[in-house]
């Protein structure tokens, strides 16, 4: 069934409400339809295939769950992942039928999203506790059907909070959560680099550098010593110093206001970091026409 030919439709009945065939709004993730439903004992579905990626969260009772010739005992709080293009069957227990929510999704970054949450090829089965957060993310875009602009961008922006929510809990559940983050080590790098670059002249912590970016400090500073063979710490430092020993050399500023504009409200402090790096005092630098070298001879 090819949903872009057909109009988006909303039902809402008894026990069951869905709403489908929304358009693609983009190439990288879009919502293709989402529901929920109690069903009745031993209702069944399948088999059925689907042309996008679909997720199934049981959010009461029990049911089983079969594909690739696999059956899957499943109960509350268990997700399950059915692929594009393959055949399943899904079935509620006869004696305490499941309730659940599903969501239908696709795009570049469909894939990803789900890796990131701890899905694979041979793991279509999870377990995530937050089903307030997840049911409220349906119930927000079933809720949001009419077809208004702002509804649009309601529907799209909850699909995003529902994977943010299971990758976010998959990652705090790993024992390494870096082993599962979406960006390559130069990318956290150059974000943390342009925040440094953007923020210097105010009194930032390498812990601000990191909740910025979104990884552990240990993190941060481990791809750090691999990209630029420095820390955190030592590149926010030396672009301080580096500010600093400029404005000394152009401009005839107070030395305390020139502590302030790099990040240093103490203006004593940032003389004895000064001199630390330099060899040489705020002071004695500007009466200097020698050019800086930093005492640990680092190119930071």
């Amino acid at each position: 069934m090819d949903s872009a030919k057909k109009e988006v439709k909303y039902t809402e009945i008894e026990k069951y409400s869905c709403l489908e065939f929304l358009r693609k709004n983009s190439v990288e993730l879009y919502l293709n339809y989402c529901g929920k439903e109690t069903c009745p004992p031993s209702h069944t579905y399948g088999p059925a295939s689907r042309q996008e990626y679909l997720l199934h969260y049981v959010i009461d009772g029990e049911g089983t769950f079969i594909a690739n010739d696999t059956t899957y005992h499943l109960k509350k709080h268990d997700a399950f992942l059915i692929f594009p293009e393959e055949i399943t069957t899904y079935t509620a227990d006869s004696s305490y039928p499941w309730t659940y929510v599903w969501i239908a999704f696709d795009g570049i970054k469909a894939w990803e999203c789900l890796e990131q949450a701890g899905f694979s090829k041979a793991k279509r089965i999870g377990h995530f506790h937050r089903e307030t957060e997840l049911i409220h993310c349906i119930e927000t875009i079933l809720a949001s059907h009419e077809l208004t602009y702002y509804n649009e961008l309601i529907r799209e922006s909850q699909l995003f909070s529902f994977l943010a929510i299971l990758i976010q809990e998959y990652q705090e559940s790993t024992a390494n959560p870096e082993e599962n983050l979406v960006l390559p080590q130069p990318s956290y790098v150059d974000y943390a680099i342009t925040f440094i670059e953007n923020n210097y002249q105010k009194e930032i912590t390498v812990q601000d550098i990191c909740s910025h970016v979104g990884i552990t400090r240990g993190y941060l500073t481990h791809i750090f010593q691999q990209s630029l063979h420095t820390s955190p710490y030592e590149y926010l430092l030396g672009i301080r110093i580096n500010k600093a020993s400029s404005l000394l050399k152009t401009t005839s500023l107070p030395i305390n206001q020139i502590s302030l504009m790099v990040g240093y409200h103490d203006a004593l402090a940032f003389s004895k970091i000064f001199k630390q790096k330099t060899g040489i005092s705020p002071r004695a630098f500007r009466s200097s026409s020698n050019t800086l070298v930093l005492s640990d001879k680092k190119n930071l």
